[in-house]
């Protein structure tokens, strides 16, 4: 069943803006519409009257269509300078049709565009559309007030970045234009000046609210010029850090990656917002990599400090189910430019870029989300197409020092090529969509340089996934019957039964009719000819296949005996293993519940809850021990040769004669020994007393250290 939404084109407001979308119902009577096959549209048959508008010259991809996800398709008429809004059904009335209202509704610039267009893209709630083209970048709000020409409305256009990119003093293009998918009011420009630029319309339409410089390389070392050329850019998804994340593609076919990058004010969900926080202070906090733990400390900072409402414990999600997104940019650090992306193939990773094995250089570029799956799309000057799929999640990566900590980059799994080895030589559309319903059906529009529309439905592909077998289902297989070609034991006739007999056409009288009678027995005959026709040959038929297939039957029952019997006894043997298997487990746990018992009493021992000593008391250990086993050591021997020498030469009986024979040469300087003398062993005292001191003070630490071992434990 399909729901067919008749959409009237309402008369807009007088002020066109973002702030105000809502149109108020029309005043003038409503013109009958008649609907039409989208290729069949009067917009689209007019003859190609714009030479310019097929041009290869212009280096902005053409897309002259846009659509608002609902039932609202646009398309922009380069030769009357005017938009088309088309009110269309999708699958009607068959499911290969895409129907449009005609006339369409114009929507006309409230000033003069004096550019060509080369682009338009609708914002997601629809309220605005942007053109752009290599000498201007307008929004034209879709909601305007009604002209005095006939099914016109006339929009509020204003022109955005005119200062740096459209100046004609500098030469700074556009490259691309986006809206961002989780703001209605925000813009993200990338420009040939290598730079990205996010506008917040709302606000300020000449400065950008956020600038980022993209520079892939450091500065000084040598790479290719294309290396460092960016082209193209996609916002992410809504998947974790995705959706704060920047996909940007440089010439070479190299993406990098900008994380996080959110506008201010943008409105995201507080599901997935807590889930990175959460996330953060699981995983990131316990990681054994020291940066990755710097940058999850700063994540949960930009986390906290962006949507303030995670810091509160008041706040939960049935209050609060959305989380608007607040101005903030940590003080010393910077985002840091992730990539290149790297390639990985099975088990084997290449450090370096994609390999360009695609024709020219990358000139467009596309991320998309499928289930949990970030794909990325490239596509190739020579008209070739490369997809991968991310096979790391993005993480914020901030740069702090003036120096950039070297993280691993994310890598991607190559999914397709269309690279053939030939150039491609197909003329460029110049408007391309993707259009789908609630129930799952799709189709593609196309606009060619001539202005032709073409829809082409999309059919979904119900192959199913080969399965897999397991290697004990393919042991399985190997070990039975080799003869998997077995007839059909009843034929498909004989199962239906025996033909419906037709009987012939009788009389209204036949009741009456003898059976005995000519007329009777001729009936009798032709009803027992018809039953011996069908039944009775049935039953040959019946009796013919069972004999014919009874020797197969039982070869087909033995072999399934047989097969039985085998897996009786492989049953039986896994029940031995069992039995086993459940020994070995029990006494596992008994060995365990003692091993656990044993860890118990260890840590009831003293020495298991003995606090080790910190770094300056063991510092102080050694020092004392060093001074006792090598300087006291050394000056207690030094203090008892002393006394020894002091002994022998005091008591010696030589040591008398020689003094008296001497005593009347060196009378002088006997004052001057008996001085020195007593002055030896003043010292020698104080020594011993030091020495002594010494070794109580030694005493006194040991028995401290004895007494805190014994106190810990």
């Amino acid at each position: 069943m399909r729901y067919n939404f008749d959409l009237s084109e309402p008369r807009d407001a007088d002020v066109g803006g973002l702030q105000s979308a809502t149109p108020t119902s029309a005043s003038t009577p409503k013109e009958k519409l008649e609907w039409l096959s989208l290729q069949n549209h009067p917009v689209f048959s007019a003859p190609n009257r714009d030479g310019a508008a097929h041009s290869s010259n212009f280096t902005i991809p053409k897309n002259l269509l846009a659509w608002d996800g609902a039932s609202r398709l646009y398309f922009w008429d380069s030769y009357k300078s005017c938009l088309h809004r088309l009110s269309v059904r999708l699958g009607e009335p068959d499911p290969t049709f895409v129907l449009a209202a005609s006339p369409s509704k114009v929507l006309q610039a409230d000033m003069q565009l004096d550019f060509e267009v080369q682009r338009i893209s609708i914002n997601r709630n629809g309220s605005a559309l942007f053109l752009v083209g290599l000498d201007g970048l307008y929004v034209m709000y879709l909601y305007g007030r009604t002209s005095t020409k006939e099914n016109t409305v006339i929009c509020r256009t204003v022109s955005v970045g005119s200062e740096i990119y459209f100046d004609k003093n500098n030469s700074i293009r556009t490259l691309q234009v986006c809206w961002h998918p989780y703001s209605d009011t925000h813009l993200g420009i990338l420009s040939s000046d290598s730079v990205f630029r996010v506008y917040d319309l709302s606000s300020a339409l000449g400065q950008p609210e956020q600038e980022y410089y993209l520079q892939p390389v450091e500065p000084g070392s040598l790479h290719n010029a294309t290396s460092i050329c960016p082209v193209d850019f996609s916002f992410g998804g809504d998947h974790l850090w995705d959706r704060f994340s920047v996909f940007i593609l440089f010439s070479d076919g190299s993406v990098y990656i900008l994380c996080p990058v959110v506008p201010f004010g943008s409105v995201y969900k507080w599901e997935s917002i807590l889930e990175l926080y959460s996330d953060a202070h699981v995983f990131g906090l316990k990681s054994s990599n020291s940066k990755a733990v710097k940058n999850s400390n700063l994540a949960i900072s930009w986390l906290e400090a962006t949507f303030p409402e995670l810091a509160r414990k008041e706040v939960h999600a049935e209050n609060a189910s959305v989380l608007r997104a607040q101005p903030y940019a940590l003080f010393d650090a910077s985002i840091s430019l992730q990539g290149p992306l790297r390639k990985v193939s099975h088990v084997v990773e290449e450090d370096s870029v994609h390999p360009q094995v695609c024709e020219g250089r990358a000139v467009s570029f596309l991320y998309d989300l499928v289930s949990k799956d970030s794909i990325v799309v490239t596509a190739w000057s020579g008209g070739q197409l490369q997809i991968d799929a991310l096979a790391d999640e993005v993480q914020p990566v901030w740069k702090s020092s003036g120096k950039e900590d070297m993280m691993r980059s994310p890598s991607v799994h190559p999914v397709l090529s269309t690279f053939q080895g030939e150039a491609s030589s197909a003329s460029p559309l110049c408007g391309f969509l993707a259009l789908s319903d609630s129930f799952g059906d799709s189709w593609i529009v196309g606009l060619t340089p001539s202005s032709e529309c073409i829809v082409l439905e999309m059919e979904t592909w119900n192959t199913l996934v080969p399965p897999i077998i397991d290697k004990v289902d393919k042991l399985i297989d190997s070990e039975g019957p080799k003869d998997t070609d077995i007839p059909t034991i009843i034929s498909k006739e004989l199962l239906t039964g025996p033909r419906v007999v037709l009987l012939p056409p009788s009389s209204p009288h036949l009741r009456s009719v003898a059976a005995d009678s000519i007329e009777g027995r001729s009936t009798l005959h032709q009803y027992f000819k018809l039953f011996h026709e069908n039944y009775v040959e049935y039953a040959h038929k019946v009796y013919f296949e069972l004999q014919h297939h009874a020797p197969h039957v039982k070869k087909i029952i033995d072999d399934q005996h047989s097969r039985l019997h085998k897996a009786q006894q492989k049953i039986l043997e896994v029940e031995r293993k069992q039995e086993k298997i459940e020994d070995r487990i029990e006494h596992a746990v008994q060995f365990h519940s003692k091993l656990e018992e044993r860890l118990q009493s260890l840590r009831h021992l003293p020495a298991a809850h003995k606090r080790s000593l910190s770094k300056a008391e063991r510092q102080f250990k050694s020092e004392l021990d060093r001074y006792r086993g090598v300087e006291l050591d050394a000056l207690c021997s030094s203090i008892e040769a002393v006394n020894a020498r002091l002994k022998r030469f005091t008591h010696s009986p030589q040591a008398n004669r020689s003094n008296e024979q001497r005593q009347l040469s060196v009378r002088r300087k006997s004052h001057v020994r008996e001085n020195e003398m007593s002055l030896l062993k003043a010292s020698i005292e104080k020594l011993s007393l030091v020495n002594i001191e010494n070794a109580k003070k030694v005493k006194v630490v040991e028995s401290a250290l004895k007494c805190r071992e014994i106190g810990t434990s």
